[in-house]
């Protein structure tokens, strides 16, 4: 009779490691303001009108007061959970420690979620017809390059926007990374002193901090297809620091319990938040299209 293999020998030849399939983590952490600890079902956030200095006499008169007008803009924060369960008898299957494993899952799901609150946000916006938008036309080619990210920080600059030492963010779409790095303004060391091509490494251009964000999750910039063969359009948000606000009644927790009277385990993790455009005027749209092509 054939030798049996028995359940701790079996389980030996599964790896100790769990590996998790390729999957976005957070990337848009610390590029739009954020304020933890809010209660109540909406946050009101003002925007102070602009006011100036008026010219007075020399006279000891009384100096007439300027009026403030503050606009509200209000923030609705959402629930969001995420419930996975262990059975007691399946957690010693496995060589590997299940609970690592959902637990690094549940990490990754809620940064994912702390991102996707952000863009959707900003693709949800009611006024975002009305947000600059630079055309795929400009620059070295129809994806991302220097010459549609200078003319979008042109028009921040021309808002009053302080564009300097990284206080904009560019939310790029990892699949189009390669049409900048096409951009010899881009790579050139004439007009760089970084090697991007060499190091892979484009975290910052133009006074720009560059986020690039991936496909797998919830967390990616939104895109249109046309065409034959099929193009897809993206248009990429240059984010001023404080042209947003995201909120967090609760920051994300999670819970691990053991639960007798089921025989298992589970781990709860909750957040509960919510974004707004604050100033749109903070904000550009850069038209990017993958594939790529050549500007004439």
């Amino acid at each position: 009779m054939t030798d049996q293999i028995d359940l701790a020998t079996a389980s030996q030849l599964f790896d100790t490691e769990v590996t998790i399939r390729y999957q976005n983590s957070q990337y848009l952490a610390n590029t739009i303001e954020e304020r933890h600890g809010t209660t109540g079902e909406a946050t009101n956030v003002p925007v102070s009108d602009i006011i100036e200095m008026e010219p007075q006499t020399f006279a000891p008169a009384d100096i007439p007061v300027t009026p403030v007008n503050p606009t509200n803009v209000m923030i609705v924060p959402y629930n969001y959970a995420l419930k996975t369960v262990i059975g007691g008898g399946e957690k010693t299957l496995f060589a590997y420690d299940k609970i690592v494993d959902h637990a690094k899952l549940h990490a990754k799901a809620a940064a994912r979620m702390v991102d996707y609150i952000k863009i959707n946000a900003l693709f949800t916006y009611s006024g975002i017809g009305s947000i600059f938008t630079v055309d795929a036309a400009v620059g070295a080619n129809t994806g991302m390059n220097e010459g549609k990210l200078a003319q979008a920080l042109s028009y921040l600059e021309d808002q009053g926007v302080d564009v300097m030492e990284n206080s904009c963010s560019l939310w790029l779409p990892a699949i189009t990374k390669q049409s900048m790095l096409a951009d010899d303004r881009v790579v050139n060391l004439f007009y760089n002193d970084k090697r991007p091509l060499v190091d892979n490494r484009l975290a910052s251009y133009l006074g720009v901090d560059i986020r690039t964000l991936g496909s797998n999750g919830i967390n990616t910039i939104p895109f249109t297809t046309a065409g034959s063969p099929a193009i897809d359009t993206y248009l990429v948000p240059l984010v001023h620091e404080d042209s947003m606000v995201q909120i967090f009644n609760r920051d994300v927790s999670t819970s691990i319990t053991w639960v007798p009277q089921n025989d298992r385990w589970e781990l709860l993790t909750v957040l509960t938040s919510g974004a707004n455009v604050i100033q749109s005027n903070g904000i550009a749209l850069i038209e990017v299209e993958n594939p790529y092509a050549s500007n004439p």
